[in-house]
């Protein structure tokens, strides 16, 4: 899997990789990173599920599917969530929905990936659940799925397609160095394409 580090997240999406798409980065110079996926399902007003599930994701990337009608108006993630996370060997959070205290997560540089960002926080209820099958932007994320983020947005690949990505992916950037190297000598990119 540390193949992938190569590619950029557009590169996979062009290779097979689903696009969880209006997700972003908190750090906008956010570099790649991937892992394994350590699911959470819970409540917009419930933060306690995710911090149980940090003791649970070393090496692994959180991704958390937040159900409820407000689930965009209420941070479940923030920036102590984040160190505490950092420290226990979480190499990041995906967030289908709010969190908060953006300058402590920019402030240690932890890779946190969120549909919005709001001020206030739910409770630490602990009424979710954790390794469960998610459904986000009707894209079925399961445990042991691969997520991969960097500047440009989160995407998924299934565990099952990993290797066809990974090959397709190669083709991918291959192409585009070609296409590239034809561009610096001035080649127009409509004739490279062959755009009529």
């Amino acid at each position: 899997m540390n193949i992938l580090k190569n590619f950029s997240v557009p590169n996979l999406c062009d290779a097979g990789a689903k696009p969880l798409n209006g997700i972003k980065p908190i750090l906008e110079n956010q570099k790649i990173v991937f892992g394994e996926v350590i699911t959470v399902k819970t409540n917009y007003n419930d933060w306690g599920t995710l911090i149980k599930a940090i003791s649970f994701a070393k090496n692994k990337i959180i991704v958390a599917e937040i159900v409820g009608d407000r689930k965009y108006e209420t941070a479940v993630w923030g920036g102590l969530a984040s160190l505490n996370a950092k420290i226990k060997g979480v190499k990041g959070v995906v967030i289908d929905g709010c969190v908060r205290d953006l300058e402590d997560i920019k402030h240690i540089k932890f890779p946190v990936f969120a549909r919005n960002s709001c001020p206030n926080a739910g409770k630490p209820l602990n009424l979710g659940e954790i390794n469960v099958p998610l459904t986000i932007n009707n894209i079925k994320i399961n445990p042991g799925d691969v997520v991969v983020g960097d500047c440009n947005g989160v995407a998924i690949i299934k565990k099952e397609t990993l290797e066809d990505v990974i090959e397709n992916a190669k083709q991918v950037k291959h192409k585009e160095q070609v296409i590239r190297e034809r561009l610096l000598r001035c080649y127009d990119l409509r004739d490279i394409l062959d755009l009529k």
